[in-house]
Order: C-alpha cells, then sequence, then structure tokens
C-alpha cells in the first residue's frame, strides 16, 4: 500500500486499485438490489513498492466488473470481453492466459490449512515478506511470490485442485468448457493466485509470453509482467455492508499494455481546409470547403477549418500554430476542376489530388 502521514499527522492511504471502491459505491448507494449492474471505471492507481520495468507507484488502470454474476458463463463471457481487448490493441498474439479455481470458502479453508502447515516447515528457508504472510495467515499469497527461494519451496507445496469441493471443481470445468465453445485457449495453472485477498473461485491473468517460449500444457506462469487480470469475488459486498453477491471483473494496466504494443500509438494527423474565398463564388467555395472538412473528420482526422479569414500566408500560419501537418487548399478552379492542393506544410511540398481520392489520401 502507499500509506503516509499528511501534514496534521493523519494517516493517507492512496487507492490500490478499483474495484473495492466501486463496490462501496454501489452498496452505499442501494444499488445492490437491481442487479446485475456492468460497470467500468479508469484512473489513476498507487502502490508502494521498487519501480521496475511495468510496476510504477503511480500507474494507470481501467477495468470492467459483472455485478451480480449467475454463473461460470458470466465468468466466460467477461473473460471473452478481455481477449478481445487485447486483440483489438494488437497484443494477443505476446500473451497467454492463465486461470484457475480458488474454489468456495470452504475448499480456500481446508487448502490454508494444509499450506499453512506446509510452509511452517521451511519457515527459515522463506523470503522476509513470505514469513510475514505467514505469521498473518495470508498463505496463499505466498504462493504468488516472485522470491527464487520461495519458488524452489513452492514447486513442492500442495496443489489446490486436490482441495476443491466438488461444486467448486464442477464450477470450474464449466468456467473451462465455456471458453472452449468460444475458441479461446488458455493454460490451467495450479499455483496461480491473485494479489488480493477478496477473490473466490475463477482467477486469471494474462501474461507477458515472450515469443520464444513455447507454453507447456500445464505448469507454473511462464515469466514476464500481467497485463491484465481478474476473477471472481462473492463476498466482497458483504464485507462491505451490502448482500452478499457473485461478481466477476478484471483490470489491465495502461502502462503494461503499451509496452506490448508493436509500435507506439500513432499521433492522429492534423489537417488544415483552406479555401481561397474571391469573387462572387465565395459562398459556394466555402461551402464546398466546409463539406470536405467534413468528411475528413469523418476519417478521424483532426482537421482545422480556416473560414477563408485573412490571406493565404496567415491562414498557412494559422494552421501550422495549430499543429497542422498537412494543408487542403481549394477554390473556385480547383472546385471546377474537382481537385483540391494537398501541401505539406513540414517538406514544403504541393501535390494535387481528385476530390474522389482525397476520400482515401493518406497524409504522409
Amino acid at each position: 500500500m502507499y500509506t503516509f502521514n499528511d501534514n496534521s499527522g493523519k494517516s493517507v492511504t492512496l487507492r490500490p486499485e478499483g474495484t473495492v471502491g466501486i463496490m462501496r459505491a454501489l452498496v452505499s448507494n442501494n444499488l445492490m438490489f437491481s442487479l446485475p449492474h456492468k460497470v467500468s471505471y479508469s484512473g489513476s492507481m498507487f502502490r508502494y513498492e521498487r519501480p521496475q520495468r511495468g510496476r510504477y507507484r503511480e500507474f494507470q488502470q481501467f477495468g470492467v466488473e459483472f455485478v451480480g454474476s449467475t454463473g461460470p458463463s458470466v465468468d466466460a463471457e467477461v473473460i471473452a470481453m478481455a481477449t478481445d481487448a487485447l486483440n483489438s490493441l494488437g497484443i494477443k498474439s505476446k500473451v497467454v492466459l492463465e486461470l484457475n479455481s480458488l474454489g468456495d470458502s470452504e475448499s480456500r479453508a481446508r487448502y490454508r490449512t494444509a499450506l499453512g502447515a506446509f510452509f511452517s516447515k521451511f519457515r527459515d528457508e522463506l523470503s522476509s515478506d513470505s514469513i510475514n504472510r505467514l505469521e498473518r495467515g495470508s498463505v496463499l499469497r505466498i504462493l504468488d511470490s516472485k522470491s527464487e527461494i520461495d519458488q524452489k519451496i513452492i514447486v513442492d507445496a500442495p496443489q489446490l485442485s486436490d482441495f476443491l469441493s466438488e461444486e467448486s471443481r464442477m464450477r470450474f470445468d464449466n468456467v473451462l468448457g465455456g471458453l472452449d465453445a468460444l475458441g479461446i485457449t488458455y493454460r490451467h495453472n495450479p499455483r496461480l493466485v491473485r494479489g488480493l485477498d477478496y477473490y473466490s473461485n475463477t482467477v486469471f491473468e494474462f501474461i507477458e509470453q515472450p515469443a520464444s517460449d513455447a507454453p507447456s500444457t500445464e505448469g507454473a506462469t511462464v515469466g514476464g509482467i500481467a497485463v491484465l487480470a481478474g476473477g471472481c469475488y462473492d463476498g466482497l459486498a458483504e464485507s462491505l455492508g451490502g448482500p452478499a453477491t457473485a461478481c466477476v471483473g478484471w483490470a489491465a494496466g495502461v502502462d503494461r499494455l503499451n509496452l506490448l504494443r508493436e509500435k507506439p500509438t500513432e499521433s492522429i494527423r492534423s489537417v488544415a481546409v483552406i479555401p481561397v474565398l474571391a469573387g462572387d463564388n465565395s459562398n459556394h467555395v466555402l461551402h464546398e470547403a466546409m463539406r470536405v472538412a467534413q468528411t475528413l473528420r469523418q476519417r478521424g482526422l483532426t482537421v482545422h477549418f480556416c473560414h477563408g479569414k485573412g490571406n493565404m500566408k496567415k491562414q498557412m500560419k494559422a494552421a501550422e500554430r495549430y499543429g497542422s501537418t498537412h494543408a487542403v487548399i481549394l477554390g473556385g478552379a480547383e472546385i471546377d476542376q474537382q481537385i483540391v492542393k494537398v501541401k505539406n506544410l513540414d517538406k514544403r511540398e504541393e501535390t494535387q489530388v481528385s476530390m474522389e481520392e482525397l476520400e482515401s489520401f493518406e497524409f504522409h
């Protein structure tokens, strides 16, 4: 946690994630009795840890929550949504989906007992962080340790799948069946736990997958950062004073996603449209230039429309001041020929383009 004392001596903790805040807002505003809710959020989050690649003390995160889940099919739908999001960003091939089941509360209780007994035998060999987790009863979190010392011990630890109730086992099988039906590839990682204590049943992570590492069908994480992760949390609403409510969601780190992009997001080209007004046909030229500007905007370009104010030199300077990389120039003569002049303001190069070609012209 990123915790500090303010000037009055009051302890302040900056928010580490968004799920609890979302649930508290729903509970506080009596919105837990008209389910389900599908909620999204984004904003700055904070963790006090050693800064390194993909791990910053302040980071941008966005997430989705399905509040009032009706079962394993919702888990599969939410995971499919995450898969689509990563695919749209062009990084699906760079990650591998790992998932596990933490089971219901009874399953986790049995597993915690067995895991606590196991790690107690290695107390003197565990890292200091894992010893602290053992002492406060957060033994599941030891499985999430990145310490090489801990990893050697964790290899022989009991597996949670051996302690799942029949109901939890069937639920997880149904989640996997849903993913199979959707054609989503995944790997069951029996050591996967999430870093927050409120998770239950299905948990999942999309882990950075080095291109040289071929995934195995079962086993430990391939290494790399988790760019998107989430799971079920059935007891969180109740702990905040609301009714027992099944929920599932995920969150993604914007900084981490950008690390895996093929290339940085290209800046949107800014184009100035400059009408050359003269004589009685000024309104006709102005209207045609407005139509051209609208066409370019509909292509997703940023357009500065000059409205024909001032001479050509002043309009060009205004275009550059607004950050335009190109100018599209047209007057009565150009309209008669159904062409425009396109000027690259960086290279000072000018070319003629037909009105029809302008609809797909690449402004390089």
